[in-house]
């Protein structure tokens, strides 16, 4: 509309000036010099417009960059506050953490310790810095948590081992008397056998407790390290070994010619040594805990199953959480009687056995775990009888897992051996070819006799002087 109305004008002063030219000037030549009056008004009126026109372009150019300029000014003096609080912050900043540890060691919350914080004034303004802030506390709260929490585990299997240290100290006191005792009369074999195996099945307790804190502190290997596959019976009966009440366990394992892999085998007599210890402790002493075998296409599943109550459904849901390999396991929430069903799922976990809980036939829980495919083998080996208790494992080459025992109680018979073939070799009696020995005395020679009296007693002194005024029984078990 402005452009128009200058043209307008233009247009307007133009017509005038040639009007009036025309009626000033006389002659032919009128109607030239109107002309170029009119052109020449024209121009100077355009260029008079144009220059009005670009003053007031500079003019608002000259108002927008004081405007900018205010704008700057105003942003500098923000930037400057922002500064300064950014570097309150930063002051503040140094005091959080020293402050925020300290209360975390007196076990303050994290929200605890975000409110002291804020009542001291160190909390951040920024919003920024103050959400980082409440991260960091809480990210330092829920490591203070594993930290104490993984301490009291440490210091709970670190009193129960000692206690139980100190009980087959005392058991081994007691024990050793009749051997040391001249007057006592001749020892026999079986007593012999007898406080060895009760020794063993203490000391077998112990390191099971020991394995455990291994599994649970991240170490990769528990046990000793095997280079040859072996026998899954063998397996079986060193897990069953390593329970204090093995002789309640009845393996029904017939002729399996199955062996595991040299490198799982040690977490395979962990898994299963933890799974038969759990049976046989929530169970009545009085009832035996079974151990079978099923033969599937992707694994080869093992069941214990126990003749104790049945778990409820709480104590079941949780079981099946603490070996689900997709749960996440949080060992801030272990406490120190509760550790053998995280240890048996992290020892079994990098080898893929899966272990699973459902209600037994028998009226108590059943425990199974599969052992993968790829971490078994075929053994051609014909399999020994593996029905009754936990019979001794024949003499061969081979390693052997662990200590492995023959118990044997009253009124439990052992499944018998398979006939032998009438094929094989003809076997001569071990000695049949040695000559008579002499006889000897049955008195023992005094210089014997002497010297090991001495040394029992020694021994005795030593222990009577090191072994603890007050020592109390404890049972290095768990609880469900």
């Amino acid at each position: 509309m402005t452009l128009w109305r200058s043209v307008l004008v233009v247009v307007l002063v133009a017509a005038a000036s040639a009007a009036a030219v025309m009626l000033s000037s006389p002659g032919p030549g009128r109607a030239a010099v109107a002309w170029c009056t009119a052109i020449v008004t024209v121009l100077v009126v355009a260029g008079v417009a144009e220059g009005h026109h670009q003053l007031r372009a500079l003019r608002r150019e000259r108002d927008a960059a004081w405007e900018r300029l205010r704008h700057a000014e105003v942003d500098q003096r923000r930037s400057q506050a922002e500064l300064r609080r950014l570097q309150d912050d930063i002051e503040k900043a140094a005091h959080i953490l020293p402050f925020a540890v300290d209360q975390l060691r007196e076990r303050a919350s994290a929200a605890t310790v975000l409110a002291r914080l804020d009542e001291q004034g160190l909390l951040p303004a920024d919003e920024t810095l103050r959400g980082v802030t409440h991260t960091t506390v809480h990210t330092l709260h829920q490591e203070h948590r594993r930290l104490t929490s993984a301490m009291t585990m440490v210091q709970g299997c670190g009193q129960r081992i000692h206690a139980a240290v100190v009980d087959h100290l005392r058991e081994i006191d007691e024990r050793k008397r009749p051997y040391w005792d001249s007057s006592s009369a001749l020892i026999r074999r079986e007593d012999v056998r007898a406080d060895l195996e009760a020794l063993d099945a203490g000391l077998s307790s112990t390191g099971l407790l020991t394995q455990r804190l291994l599994v649970l502190s991240g170490a990769r290997r528990a046990g000793r390290p095997w280079a040859k596959p072996v026998a899954l019976e063998r397996v079986v009966r060193a897990a069953v070994g390593a329970c204090a009440h093995h002789p309640r366990v009845e393996l029904a394992l017939v002729r399996v010619r199955v062996a595991v892999a040299g490198p799982a085998v040690g977490a395979a007599i962990h898994v299963l040594a933890e799974l038969v210890d759990n049976a046989l402790r929530f169970s009545a002493p009085t009832t035996r805990v079974r151990v079978t075998g099923e033969d599937a296409a992707s694994d080869f599943i093992l069941h214990i199953d126990d003749s104790g109550l049945a778990m409820s459904d709480e104590t079941l849901r949780r079981s099946r959480e603490t070996v689900d390999f997709d749960q996440p396991l949080d060992i801030t929430r272990l406490s120190g009687s509760r550790l053998g069903l995280p240890a048996a799922r992290l020892a079994g976990e990098r080898f893929g056995m899966r272990i699973a809980f459902c209600a037994s036939v028998s009226g108590g829980t059943r425990a199974s775990v599969a052992l993968p495919r790829q971490w078994l083998t075929h053994n051609s080996l014909p399999a020994p009888a593996a029905v009754g208790h936990a019979p001794p494992l024949p003499q061969g080459s081979g390693p052997s897992p662990v200590r492995e025992r023959q118990p044997q109680p009253d009124g439990l018979a052992v499944a018998p051996q398979p006939p032998r073939s009438t094929a094989r070799l003809p076997r001569r009696t071990p000695g049949a070819t040695r000559s008579a020995p002499a006889e000897q005395s049955a008195e023992p020679a005094p210089q014997s006799a002497r010297g090991a009296q001495e040394f029992g007693q020694r021994l005795s002194a030593f222990r009577r002087a090191t072994r603890p005024a007050n020592t109390r029984r404890t049972d290095p078990g768990e609880s469900r």
